[in-house]
């Protein structure tokens, strides 16, 4: 975040996303608004935070509460599954995904990486 201020700052006419957000997990909304609102950033991107909770800002912003337990937890599943050839998705927290027969194939992968 402090380099993304930092160039904004240095290229202000240029247009810089934030990324990485999903690891502030709970925080997210709070963190991001204050980031544009102080002009660190001129928008926030999310990548694996919208695979478990993709209504998370707009509920945020609405004034409504979060719903903790769709909060990405960051296990990497979502990216462990792809770089070995299987579907990304969140297998611990989305049922649909928890059901599928590449949930066993990545428990193997994951323990045989361990």
């Amino acid at each position: 975040m402090e380099m993304t201020r930092l160039l904004k700052q240095r290229f202000p006419n240029l247009i810089f996303v934030g990324s990485a957000y999903t690891y502030l997990q709970d925080f997210l909304p709070y963190v991001a608004q204050a980031a544009i609102r102080q002009g660190w950033v001129d928008m926030v991107g999310l990548g694996r935070m919208v695979l478990t909770y993709p209504e998370l800002l707009w509920q945020a912003s609405g004034g409504q509460p979060i719903q903790h337990k769709r909060i990405c937890r960051t296990f990497s599943d979502c990216t462990t599954a792809p770089r070995n050839g299987l579907i990304s998705g969140c297998y611990p927290l989305d049922k649909a995904y928890a059901k599928l027969p590449e949930a066993v194939e990545l428990k193997v992968i994951k323990k045989r990486q361990a």
